[in-house]
């Protein structure tokens, strides 16, 4: 049964009658936040749940608007109340979910430092306001640049500005977010205590591209650490669920090359999608698996996923990084398969993609100056580099961590984003 009311418009109806039920706040903990209509045998924990609850439960007795409220009588006696504004916007998204995001192509160097959305300095964004403009930025364009960042402090900053937009917004305590800890003058890049900041990988919590300087023990097996130039790339393919912000600090920028590279990996589908559907399909529906093997550091990691990931029609998630990337096996069946067929027809979508990456139009370059940051949306972005050549004077250093998806969804949603899960 659905929930329907001649006082609503349209878009607000067809909620279920059980979601409703379910949803009123008497249902969960006040402080948890957690259900508390679980049944269960508090002794040893064992399910006790009735499967077929009396119909009186879900069925409507009366129901009524009440300024900005809906209630509800229930037939087993019980009254819910529900408002509008949830109500209106529950149904909008369970209907027809919109992401406001800005795809973007033929940006420029000049256009982002040059933007008051695209650009902010340091000092701005590790204070309140800053971090929500910050965190608009990446949900809306997910590049955001930072400039003027310290590159002094052993990655303290860098450490800063990952706290600022991960964790919780509440940034009060020196001891669990390493945000306060940096405004108070503290040079800390991990807190033992910390809710906040770089999530630690295989290449530590804040890594540097000058393996000298790089934490002993952490790992140094990836093409970042050398001269070449690099492809179009999401970072950590490899992982389950791959970080979902990267930031990059130029240390020192080289001085011939080593020019950075951008792309807005939804634009890049949505042009796939509007140029070839087809190919679109074959990449949002084959598995790809992605490797990183450093047996000097103890690692082995592999993970699978399309290259375009989709709910409901919309695209929320991009994998790709052909140098992580394993061959291709098509899915076995009993009944054999056409892998000719298979491997044509993912070549011929995969040649498509690499097209679209290789348009100047798609492409973002940007030649970094000391102590600029790029916030990267690293399931969204995807990022890549110009060859450059090592000189006393100029080594090109860069250093960097990450943040994780969880985290920075966490923010959106804390500053009223919605996220399409």
């Amino acid at each position: 049964m659905m929930f329907s009311t001649s006082t609503t418009n349209e878009s607000f109806q067809n909620l279920p009658l059980r979601f409703l039920r379910d949803s009123d706040k008497v249902n969960f903990d006040p402080v948890t936040r957690q259900r508390i209509d679980v049944s269960f045998d508090d002794a040893n924990g064992k399910p006790s749940h009735d499967h077929n609850p009396a119909k009186q439960r879900y069925q409507v007795k009366s129901s009524r608007r009440n300024g900005q409220t809906y209630e509800i009588d229930w037939a087993d006696g019980v009254s819910s109340q529900y408002s509008i504004e949830w109500v209106h916007q529950t149904a909008m998204n369970w209907k027809n979910p919109q992401l406001s995001r800005e795809l973007w192509t033929g940006m420029s160097d000049s256009h982002v430092r040059n933007s008051d959305e695209l650009s902010m300095p340091f000092e701005k964004v590790i204070h309140d306001e800053g971090m929500a403009k910050a965190l608009k930025a990446l949900y809306n364009f997910g590049i955001l640049l930072i400039t003027e960042t310290p590159t002094d402090d052993g990655g303290a900053a860098i450490a800063a500005l990952a706290s600022a937009v991960s964790g919780s917004p509440k940034k009060h305590l020196a001891s669990i977010s390493l945000l306060e800890n940096y405004r108070q003058g503290g040079t800390d890049i991990v807190l033992p205590d910390g809710t906040d900041g770089p999530l630690r990988t295989l290449y530590g919590s804040v890594w540097f591209t000058k393996s000298s300087v790089q934490a002993e023990g952490t790992s140094v097996a990836d093409s970042a650490y050398g001269l070449d130039g690099l492809p179009l790339h999401t970072d950590m393919t490899y992982m389950l669920s791959p970080p979902g912000l990267q930031i990059f600090t130029m240390i020192e920028p080289a001085l011939e090359g080593g020019e950075s590279i951008y792309a807005d990996g939804f634009a890049a589908a949505e042009i796939l999608r509007s140029e070839d559907p087809h190919a679109f399909n074959v990449l949002c529906n084959t598995d790809r698996r992605y490797h990183s093997i450093d047996k000097d550091t103890g690692w082995h990691l592999e993970a699978t996923g399309p290259v375009i990931e989709t709910r409901q029609g919309q695209i929320v998630r991009i994998r790709h990084n052909d140098l992580d990337r394993l061959p291709d096996l098509p899915p076995y069946t009993s009944h054999g398969i056409d892998s000719e067929s298979f491997y044509t027809e993912l070549a011929d979508a995969h040649a498509k993609w690499d097209d679209i990456l290789g348009r100047d139009s798609t492409r973002l370059e940007m030649k970094l100056r000391c102590g600029d940051t790029v916030l990267v949306a690293n399931q969204r972005c995807m990022h890549g580099r110009y060859s450059f050549q090592i000189a006393d004077k100029s080594p090109r250093a860069v250093s960097g961590c990450y943040v994780s998806q969880d985290d920075l969804n966490s923010r959106f949603r804390m500053e009223a984003l919605p996220v399409l899960l």
